[in-house]
């Protein structure tokens, strides 16, 4: 090894090149690994979970905890039922007000599912309605005395003393990992507390029939679902949501797959865990990509080198070494070498780990998931990877007889190999990975920033007014209002950025129509700037033009009667169109909006808004100037009204963005990738270009002697890169074009081409590649002549 660390020490561009290379890309495989383990192994170690099953329908994984019961009373091939819901709860621990959020399950959620419940009795913890079972981590963050079980916790604020709980901790949980439960839920309760806490998700009539996610528990050798159309069919005699055909099937999702097969799986608070298995694929895809085009560089500056080490191999053929000795010796040290850059990638990863955690917003612990098989492991990847860069230039200095060498026949034919096959394929690369990740940013960005059909800018929001009655929501205004910053404050009960209340019913055609209700004070509506087309009355609601069309109905109704919807809609104004959530999702699937507005909301009102849905729900507060000094004032009021204290105000610009996470974190993904690709591209094309130039210096200094210009010279080189660039972009075209909306359809994003981001990539690569071919071909035509022929 001796000979092979004075090669490194000698070519220090080729180690430095390789390292980085083999480091960065092994660094991203390890990241990627770690993260696909944990997501296939979500779930993994409930002993029932082939024989649990998620019940939805083709529209969502979600359904009515009461369905569980109804069906297992039913059907004989359910051995048990367990639904969770869960909410955002405001809580008073010891005195310090607490945020977090709560699961509100079965009873049975601990026998049902292998949680571990490391204090209390799984079949008592949750049997009463006040009993409630925290983790481990939130017990140790207020009693880290270890006193937790049998302390009180209050529900509820200052504002709604009256719908005050308190739940007493009856037990201690594990924190959920490797499981579809998020682990930020830190507390359980029983699914009785629905009747406080959303009433609707407690109702007989099931009307909000999304509520929970209600898993079913087959009975061991039964067919559960072979019973899908049987369910079905009884779940008409009592569930409005088949029974008027809003969705027509049954699914039955295993839980050891809801990870990824869950389609619109969520509880009140945010979703499951969740993930997308074609998008992990294709992380997959490039990072092994990545990886490839680090190996690239290895084999072509191996080869570029071989001629470098041929005295060494004739001498070792000489004195006796068989070919396959020298073979095996060259693919030792190319193994080595990758040992050396594992090592130094799996601390690099670890050094990675939280930034990566919070880039694909998935748990990660790389050094708690490697044990012995995967050390087994990561010796058959080095053995693997090492044997595949060394294979090449191992072959060809292993190949040849030293009398080759003597006569310079080797260097001959090794200079007509190699270089610019895989220069052409790293330009490819490069190519098409800038160009996917400038057509997705620009289309995702384009998406962003399409008008919305309301205002979003200088408006903040607060949940926190929940339950202020009509004096407390007066102060509110008032005392806002005296700060020359703040223009307006309205009360509503969401805003298009938000869920808002539904009702599904059905147009007289038989479809089915999911209506948006749209709730404000005229304050409300003024800020985010929505305001009606045509006003005909003071009486009935507002609607939009989608409304209508899905009714059937011309723009100029002033009614609307469904019959099969047992539904009568008085129009008092048209509104146009504008975008519920995100983009996307209005393509999709364009909302029907129901508009209310009232001038102000008062306590003695007998509205149908106030009937049923209780007071205003949220607070937007319009701004200029110096937004800090503003959230600063809500918070100090609203610490006043309420007792609690309010850690952050959110803008609805930022409550936008959220929307667009996803789509963000993907091309912040695929960005790394790109940036790590182009790197490695950018290193290797230096290095074979400073090769390939000096592989070329006698060329060069005989062309000098008889006179040739230097910029001749580098003309004549720079022909060879230019060729080299144009067969890289032929091939990547096409590439680009076919790949970019298939990576745009895996995240759910619609690609429409676009020729800038192309035209730039072409652009970017081709610069790189004249500049270093460029310099290094002028510093090679202005060197002394002498020089370089003396040396050959």
């Amino acid at each position: 090894m001796k000979s092979y660390f004075k090669f490194l020490s000698r070519h220090r561009l080729f180690t430095i090149i390789n390292i980085v290379g083999l480091c960065l890309s092994m660094a991203f495989l390890l990241l990627l690994g770690d993260l696909i383990y944990r997501q296939t192994s979500v779930e993994n170690f409930q002993t029932r979970g082939d024989r649990t099953f998620a019940i939805g329908n083709e529209e969502f994984t979600m359904s009515h905890f009461r369905v569980g019961q109804k069906l297992q009373d039913r059907f004989p091939e359910i051995e048990a039922w367990c639904s969770i819901s869960g909410y955002h709860m405001s809580t008073k621990i010891r005195g310090q007000h607490v945020d977090t959020k709560i699961l509100v399950v079965a009873p049975n959620f601990f026998e049902f599912f292998d949680y571990q419940l490391l204090t209390g009795d799984k079949r008592k913890v949750l049997s009463a309605p006040n009993q409630m079972v925290v983790s481990k981590s939130f017990a140790q963050r207020y009693w880290p005395e270890g006193d937790a079980v049998g302390q009180e916790i209050v529900m509820g604020g200052k504002e709604d003393s009256s719908n005050h709980i308190t739940y007493t901790i009856s037990g201690i949980m594990d924190d959920f990992d490797r499981s579809v439960i998020p682990n930020e839920y830190e507390c359980v309760v029983n699914v009785e507390n629905h009747r406080h806490i959303n009433m609707s998700a407690y109702a007989e009539s099931m009307n909000n029939a999304g509520s929970s996610v209600v898993f079913l528990m087959e009975r061991e050798g039964c067919d559960l679902r072979s019973k899908a159309t049987a369910m079905r069919d009884y779940m008409k005699t009592f569930f409005w949501l088949y029974r008027m055909e809003a969705v027509k099937e049954v699914t039955l999702t295993p839980l050891s797959t809801l990870y990824y097969d869950a389609h619109e799986c969520s509880l009140e608070s945010g979703k499951l865990n969740h993930g997308n298995r074609d998008m992990a694929h294709l992380y997959v895809v490039i990072a092994l990509l990545v990886l490839v085009f680090a190996i690239f560089n290895y084999v072509n500056l191996s080869v570029s080198l071989t001629t470098e080490r041929s005295k060494e191999m004739a001498t070792r053929r000489l004195l006796g070494l068989s070919r396959l000795q020298v073979f095996l010796k060259l693919i030792g040290e190319s193994i080595f070498f990758t040992a050396i850059a594992f090592v130094v990638a799996y601390l690099l990863a670890l050094v990675l780990q939280d930034k990566a955690i919070e880039m694909a917003a998935c748990p990660m612990d790389l050094l708690k998931d490697t044990g012995i098989i995967t050390i087994i492991g990561f010796v058959l990847i080095i053995a693997l990877v090492g044997a595949l860069a060394g294979f090449v230039p191992a072959s060809i200095l292993s190949g040849y007889q030293p009398i080759d060498i003597v006569r310079g026949t080797f260097r001959r034919r090794v200079r007509q190999r190699w270089s610019h096959v895989l220069m052409v394929l790293q330009a490819v690369f490069a190519i098409v990975m800038l160009t996917v990740t400038l057509l997705l940013g620009s289309n995702i960005r384009e998406k962003m920033d399409q008008p919305l059909g309301y205002d979003i800018d200088n408006i903040l929001e607060t949940w926190n007014i929940a339950g202020f009655n009509q004096s407390q929501r007066q102060t509110f205004r008032d005392r806002l209002m005296k700060l020359p910053e703040v223009e307006a404050v309205g009360y509503g009960y969401g805003t298009p950025l938000n869920y808002l209340e539904n009702h599904t019913t059905q147009a007289d055609d038989g479809s089915v129509v999911s209506l948006s209700y749209f709730m404000g004070d005229s304050c409300f509506f003024n800020i985010l700037n929505i305001h009606p087309e045509k006003t005909y009355s003071d009486m009935g609601v507002g609607v939009n033009h989608q409304l209508l069309r899905q009714f059937g109905m011309s723009d100029d109704a002033k009614e609307i009667v469904t019959t099969r919807g047992h539904m009568t809609i008085h129009v008092a104004a048209l509104y146009p169109d504008f975008v519920f959530l995100n983009v996307m999702n209005e393509e999709e699937n364009p909302t029907p909006y129901l508009i209310y507005k009232e001038d102000e909301y008062r306590d003695d009102s007998k509205s149908d808004i106030r009937e049923n849905y209780g007071s205003p729900r949220m607070a937007i507060v319009k701004y200029h100037g110096d937004r800090k000094k503003v959230e600063e004032a809500m918070i100090r009021l609203l610490k006043e009204l309420t007792d609690y204290e309010v850690e952050e105000i959110r803008s609805l610009r930022q409550q936008h963005q959220t929307w667009y996470e996803d789509y963000e974190r993907f091309l912040n993904v695929l960005t790394v990738f790109t940036v790590v690709a182009l790197l490695i591209a950018i290193l290797g094309l230096m290095a074979m270009n400073s090769y390939f130039v000096g592989q070329r210096r006698r060329e060069i200094a005989v062309r000098r002697v008889f006179g040739a210009e230097i910029s001749s010279i580098t003309l004549r080189l720079l022909r060879t890169v230019f060729m080299q660039s144009l067969v890289a972009a032929i091939i990547a075209i096409p590439l680009a074009y076919w790949l970019a909306p298939a990576a745009g359809s895996i995240s759910g994003l619609h690609v429409e081409m676009q020729f800038m981001p192309l035209l730039l990539s072409l652009i970017i690569v081709l610069v790189i590649n004249v500049l270093t071919a460029a310099l290094q071909g002028w510093r090679a035509a202005t060197e002394n002549p002498i020089n370089n022929i003396k040396n050959e």
